[in-house]
């Protein structure tokens, strides 16, 4: 900064701006200190608006004429807008040495000549914090260049105007909070005191007079004591105390107002803190004297009311309707003692089957302050119910305002006995509506009992939801209770005719299939759970998605009972859990010995599929959303067992995965299909490129890559046309151990995908630390577009997100036209689904492309 801007004057204004001096004062004095530094100067300022973006003159409009100053209203900023226009947009000093020949000034020409200015010199007012909240200008009469030292007064002045700003912003804050605390304290309806750390009276709100009667001049100065009933001083003086300690303390007292008459007071201590430093102590003061009354009337009718056979309770009008009376007789029919009761509201009555209507009708009634009589069930301390018949009337005060309730209560459950409807109340779960576990059982040893004469094999499945306690804890129990009438609608469509369904536990199902069954059928029964539950669930606009765990029990000839055939289903469903939960198992015997023959009788059934060629891959079109050419295709393995038929991968995977013959089974995946894509790219001009799915097991194995570059080398095949497709599960095994292996698999030169993107955890905290290329939706979200808003704004979220990060997005699962457009309009890369093709052999497909070919030669 030059010398002559730290002169006296820039020392007198920074007095001004010390001693508050009104903001325009500041501004003229700023604008006139300028004009005396740089001789021919005119100084205008303006102000900006950040809402619509434009600038307002305020100050130095004398030196032009009307025509110019209604030119300079609201004038929009911009890169070409004048020389304070262009300064508030691009926020730095613009210097315009010469208007006349100046391209910012083009629009202006007409006002130049009349306005007779030639140069314009303008920097933006800029705060501390970086908020803009102008331009400080300055206009010479003659085309002119500034000077270093000028621009830098020019500066100065422009930093003056903008703590000249900031301190007038700050002084509307401060006095915008001290109107916001005088409005608090003088209008509260409550007597409201400051006192020092003495005790003294320091000030007194307005209402003060009307509660207590003194005068301010009588008031102030006094002492907290002077107003205080002896026998409440010392609890007084110990609560004050440690208000001065920080304490806020609350208390009920009898205090005196001016006539030395006594009333009952509801008493708060509030510190006062000032700078972080205890001042002071707040008192309010609210009569509550007619509550005591009120009080006190009660107990005057406690002894009429302790006689009568009837449960009586009194509440209080208040909004949570407090218990302040009950009789011996209400205290009888429920359980409780009077501590128990005292204070609360009466809604503990309640329970999971009290009627909601019946409630709601009761809080209505209660709002309306109407009588009411009503019959709903009530549950005692010990858990039992009753019904209970209420007679709730309000009570009036002379000023015909409701001050209390009083409810009548009468056990009448002998006399409302309906034998069907307490019969299905006993033998159904309240909140599903199915049979509850008593008569699931009963049922059980009915059909174990009767399958003898019928030639009848019975099937028991378990089914527990997964990580349900959670799911409830975070959703709230009422919304969990929904979730779980939901879970029993849906298990329901699955039932066929004679099938028993029971709500068997909190989370769980127990699912009796009473035809004879076969082991297909119990296997598409399971598989229909899976597909029912993997369905989104909409609760109060949360999308939530179950799994299950499912355990399947027949009656062998080890069983003797229907209690050991429940036994081992829920002995299957524990396994599940152990296998890794949203699977099932099948309980082959009590005996660990019988599991490990059954486990290699698998493990050679699986052999001898890979031995036998009874594998075969399909193969899957994947489309370019652009051009709508098939680019690629997914490999996906079918199992044609020579006795059985097709066998659903769903079927025999994890299976495979828990013999240990997955990797098997997936090296043969990857050698076939490059194989068979390196036959099909034969001749081709555009070469397709083949997805594979990697096991997790697989992927973790030791020589994995070694296997994956020995297939590439024995196949001849380009690594590019590769891409592995590993599940989210990878993450739940290391993140460090997976990226490791992406990276290694990327550094041959192949492909990475996410499958089945959106079912895990979805993390995208570990999206960025994963070196994949693609991602692919599943099917789960595209199956309800575009209809379905929720899904489709996380289907265009996610795609926005892998665009950032330079990912890829195949979307699984499209059937329709209209979720391929949506698509293809939210810019994802690849389409794959029945809309173009079903997955078909490796001959369909040559069928398939070599047609394409044709139509596109």
């Amino acid at each position: 900064m030059s010398k002559k801007s730290s002169n006296p004057d820039t020392l007198f204004i920074l007095d001004f701006l010390g001693k508050q001096t009104d903001l325009k004062v500041v501004l003229h004095t700023v604008s006139k200190w300028l004009e005396g530094l740089i001789p021919g100067s005119m100084v205008t300022i303006m102000f900006f608006s950040e809402k619509e973006k434009h600038l307002n003159l305020i100050s130095g409009g004398q030196y032009f004429t009307s025509a110019y100053r209604n030119a300079l209203t609201n004038l929009k900023i911009g890169p070409y807008v004048g020389a304070c226009g262009a300064a508030a947009y691009y926020r730095k000093i613009v210097i315009c040495e010469d208007i006349f020949t100046h391209p910012n000034w083009i629009s202006y020409q007409k006002f130049l000549i009349e306005e007779n200015i030639s140069a314009c010199w303008s920097v933006p007012i800029i705060s501390a914090e970086g908020t803009l909240y102008g331009t400080f200008a300055t206009y010479y009469r003659k085309p002119k260049s500034p000077t270093d030292d000028e621009i830098k007064m020019l500066n100065h002045a422009a930093y003056l105007t903008a703590l000249g700003i900031d301190l007038y912003y700050e002084r509307q804050h401060k006095n915008a909070m001290n109107d916001k605390y005088h409005s608090f304290f003088d209008h509260h309806p409550d007597t409201v005191y400051e006192y020092d750390l003495y005790g003294k009276i320091t000030k007194v709100n307005i209402t003060s007079k009307k509660i207590n009667g003194f005068e301010l001049e009588q008031i102030v100065g006094l002492h907290y004591l002077d107003f205080i009933h002896l026998q409440y001083q010392k609890i007084t003086e110990e609560a004050f105390k440690k208000a001065t300690e920080g304490h806020i303390q609350r208390l009920e007292i009898q205090v005196y107002d001016v006539r030395e008459e006594k009333y009952w007071a509801d008493l708060t201590f509030l510190p006062l803190f000032q700078n972080g430093k205890i001042v002071g102590v707040f008192a309010i003061v609210k009569n509550i004297t007619d509550r005591y009354k009120t009080e006190e009337h009660l107990q005057l009718l406690r002894r009429g009311l302790d006689a009568s056979p009837n449960g009586i309770v009194i509440t209080d009008a208040t909004s949570n309707h407090q218990i302040v009376y009950i009789n011996p007789a209400f205290l009888k029919l429920t359980g409780y003692s009077e501590k128990e009761l005292l204070g609360r509201n009466c809604r503990f009555l309640q329970g999971e089957d009290t009627d909601i209507n019946a409630v709601q009708e009761i809080h209505q009634a209660l709002k309306d302050k109407r009588e009411i009589q009503i019959t709903l069930k009530n549950y005692r301390k010990d858990g039992t119910w009753f019904w209970n018949q209420l007679t709730l009337s309000p009570v009036w005060n002379q000023n015909s305002e409701c001050t209390h309730f009083i409810g009548t209560q009468q056990d009448v459950t002998q006399k409302l006995i309906d034998e069907e409807y307490i019969n299905y109340q006993r033998t159904h779960d309240s909140l599903t509506e199915l049979v509850n576990r008593q008569v699931f059982e009963e049922l059980l040893d009915l059909a174990f009992y009767k399958k003898g004469g019928m030639n009848n094999t019975l099937a028991v499945l378990y089914i527990d939801l997964d990580d349900f306690r959670n799911i409830n804890k975070d959703l709230g129990y009422a919304e969990g209770d929904q979730l779980i009438k939901l879970v029993s609608q849906r298990l329901r469509t699955i039932l066929q005719e004679d099938d028993v369904l029971s709500r068997f536990a909190a989370d769980g199902f127990a699912l009796l299939l009473n035809k004879k069954y076969t082991q297909e059928k119990v296997t598409q029964t399971v598989e229909g759970i899976f597909k029912v539950l993997a369905l989104p669930f909409n609760i109060k606009g949360h999308h939530i998605r179950l799994s299950a765990s499912i355990g399947i029990a027949t009656d062998t000839e080890e069983v003797e009972n229907f209690r050991e055939l429940l036994h081992h289903a829920i002995h299957a469903m524990h396994e599940a859990k152990n296998e890794g939960r949203n699977t099932w198992h099948w309980y082959t015997s009590g005996s660990n010995t019988v599991h490990k023959v059954n486990d290699i009788q698998l493990r050679h059934e699986l052999i001898m599929a890979l031995e036998d060629e009874q594998f075969k891959l399909f193969y899957q079109p994947i489309v370019d959303s652009l051009t709508n050419k098939i680019v690629g295709v997914e490999a996906l393995i079918r199992w044609f067992h020579p006795e059985r038929g097709l066998i659903s991968p769903l079927s025999f995977i994890p299976l495979a995965e828990r013999t240990g013959q997955i990797s098997a089974i997936g090296n043969w995946v990857l050698n076939q299909a490059c194989k068979d894509i390196t036959e099909i790219n034969k001749n081709r001009p555009d070469q397709l490129s083949v997805a594979v799915n990697i096991s997790p097991i697989q992927f973790k194995r030791t020589n994995f890559l070694a296997e994956l570059r020995n297939t590439l080398l024995t196949n001849n095949f380009d690594a590019k046309l590769l891409k592995i497709e590993v599940t989210e599960g990878i993450l739940l095994m290391g993140i460090e151990r997976s990226v490791e292996i992406l990276k290694a698999i990327r550094a041959l030169g192949i492909k990475v995908a996410i499958d089945d993107f959106g079912t895990g955890f979805s993390s995208l905290s570990y999206l960025r630390q994963l070196p994949i290329d693609q991602i692919k939706l599943d099917r789960s979200f595209i199956q309800h577009l575009p209809e379905h808003k929720s899904d489709a704004a996380i289907v265009i979220a996610i795609i926005q997100m892998a665009k950032t990060l330079n990912l890829e997005v195949v979307a699984e699962g499209v059937e329709t036209e209209e979720q391929a457009k949506f698509l293809t309009e939210s810019k994802c890369s690849y389409l794959q689904g029945y809309y173009f093709a079903k997955p078909v052999s490796i001959e369909d497909l040559k069928v398939i492309l070599d047609r394409l070919y044709c139509i596109n030669t």
